[in-house]
């Protein structure tokens, strides 16, 4: 195995697959990234934990073909101090061990047989279908924060995604606040109607990382889920369970609706967290005379009280939430106003866009003793 590689184009490779690569050593090779010189593609890495997969293929200059699975803690730290110039690799198939050079640079690094290294699943029977890329990272984007990380519900730690012909679905919940996100498609199905799996964050967090491209092909089978852009292929093993029924806990009516500038609404979150933060990190939101009035608890640590004007249909409202919620999902809007819905004190908090119900996030109330 020979080739040579410039040190920008390696290294940005390593960084794409290198998040997939285990970070505990059950089996020692899974902390290895494997390198596979091709003369027709170049050079394609791979990383996987056995949950999580990511290969990449890069432009290199291939001498002669081969593969071997280099440790990717060393590896990639060497790469990132070498020379912005070409590199030169050979390979001691004997010994599993590479040799690289690089300027006036030459360091030998011990690997494993690639042999033993696992292969990434095949999706048997796939449903297969494309996405634009920037419909999928919106989604992402909407619920990926809202995933719990509780491992005794293993379907809370990722997002549920259902997709029909005409529309697909994406929600995430921890119990104590749900995001909801949605959009038109149009899919045409060879095998079912629907498809209904769901996602660990992790793969949510590398798709939200990676994606790029103008589409992204999705294969889907009973196990495992594959992406496909660019020259990057991402395969998720899919969380087994059933997801909760979040249907039910998403309000269908309302009492009192708020329309808030967000801006203005993020601010005043903000500053009285630094506050409410050091103690229960809960704020009393209630309007009155077209305000929202934002309290963090009296406490011996503070008190902070904030004032931002709204416009308001229904009776006024107070309801005490999770500081924390409230600005995850402030950060991830773009809207320049949101609608606030409220039904009553014991009753969840809704936040949605100004002119559509694609996007729906809840929080629930925090219940005073």
């Amino acid at each position: 195995m020979k080739f040579q590689i410039e040190q920008k184009d390696l290294y940005d490779g390593i960084q794409i697959v290198q998040k997939a690569v285990a970070s505990k050593q059950t089996m020692p090779i899974l902390t290895g990234i494997y390198l596979e010189a091709k003369k027709n593609k170049g050079l394609h890495l791979i990383g996987t934990d056995l949950e999580l997969g990511i290969e990449h293929y890069i432009d290199a200059d291939i001498k002669e073909e081969g593969s071997i699975v280099i440790p990717a803690t060393s590896f990639t730290q060497l790469v990132r101090e070498l020379p912005k110039e070409k590199i030169y690799f050979e390979v001691d198939k004997e010994h599993y061990q590479i040799n690289l050079s690089c300027s006036n640079s030459e360091f030998d690094l011990k690997g494993y047989d690639p042999e033993e290294y696992p292969q990434l699943p095949e999706i048997n029977v796939p449903e297969n279908f494309k996405l634009a890329t920037e419909n999928l990272k919106k989604l992402i984007r909407e619920v990926e924060f809202s995933t719990s990380n509780d491992e005794t519900q293993p379907a809370l730690t990722g997002a549920l995604l259902n997709i029909t012909e005409n529309e697909i679905i994406m929600v995430s919940t921890n119990t104590y606040r749900l995001a909801f996100s949605k959009m038109k498609t149009n899919i045409n199905f060879e095998n079912k109607e629907e498809i209904e799996i769901i996602l660990p964050s992790k793969t949510l967090n590398e798709l939200s990382r990676l994606l790029e491209g103008e589409e992204v092909e999705i294969f889907v089978d009973s196990n495992y889920i594959k992406f496909k852009f660019d020259d990057i292929t991402i395969i998720s093993r899919l969380i087994e369970g059933k997801f909760p029924n979040y249907r039910q806990v998403m309000p269908d009516k309302y009492n009192t609706k708020l329309f808030v500038n967000k801006k203005d609404l993020q601010n005043a979150v903000k500053r009285a967290s630094l506050i409410a933060k050091m103690d229960s990190n809960v704020l009393n939101l209630k309007t009155s005379d077209d305000k929202l009035i934002i309290n963090s608890a009296n406490s011996e640590q503070g008190y902070a009280h904030e004032e931002i004007k709204v416009d308001i249909e229904g009776p006024d409202q107070k309801i005490t939430i999770d500081a924390g919620y409230l600005l995850d999902v402030l950060k991830i809007i773009d809207e320049k106003e949101v609608r606030l819905e409220l039904i009553g004190p014991l009753n969840p908090f809704t936040l949605k866009k100004m002119d559509n119900e694609n996007y729906i996030y809840l929080i629930m109330p925090v219940r005073s003793d």
